[in-house]
C-alpha cells in the first residue's frame, strides 16, 4: 500500500533510509525529514507492507521543475515492484501539480531503473557545492 507519509514516520523512515549503505548522509540536518514533511512543497509518500515502510520517495515542486529527492527501498524488498510503484505514484502528482520536468542525483547502479522507466540524460551539466 502506498500513502503520504507523515510526522509519525519519520523514525521508520529514517530507518529505512541508514539501511541502505551509504544512503543516509551524517552531515544532514537533524529535522532534516520533518522539515521535508512540513514544506507545502514536498511530496513524500511511502510504501508499507504489514505496517512496515519498505520504501519512501520524496520530491520537491520547486516551480521551475521538480526535483526527486529521494527514492528507497528496504534492500530485503528491492525487486518487488516496489521502486517503480513509487516512482508512477511520485510523477503523477509531480504532473498533476503542472510540473514538465522532475531531476534527480542517482547512483550509478541506479541508472538502469530509471532508465527503464523513461528517464534520460539532461543536455545541461548538473553541479553541486557542500555547504558544510
Amino acid at each position: 500500500m502506498i500513502r503520504t507519509a507523515c510526522a509519525l514516520d519519520v523514525d521508520k523512515i529514517q530507518t529505512l533510509l541508514k539501511s541502505v549503505p551509504g544512503f543516509w548522509d551524517e552531515t544532514w540536518r537533524g529535522d532534516v525529514l520533518e522539515r521535508a514533511l512540513a514544506s507545502a512543497e514536498t511530496i513524500a509518500i511511502v510504501h508499507l507492507e504489514a505496517e512496515i515502510i519498505d520504501g519512501f520517495a520524496c520530491a520537491h515542486d520547486a516551480a521551475f521543475r521538480a526535483y526527486l529527492s529521494e527514492l528507497v527501498v528496504l534492500p530485503s524488498a528491492q525487486g518487488k515492484g516496489i521502486g517503480r510503484q513509487l516512482l508512477t505514484e511520485i510523477e503523477k502528482h509531480l504532473k498533476e501539480r503542472g510540473c514538465s520536468i522532475v531531476i534527480a542525483d542517482v547512483w550509478r547502479d541506479a541508472e538502469e531503473f530509471y532508465s527503464s522507466h523513461g528517464w534520460t540524460h539532461p543536455t545541461v551539466r548538473l553541479l553541486c557545492k557542500r555547504l558544510t
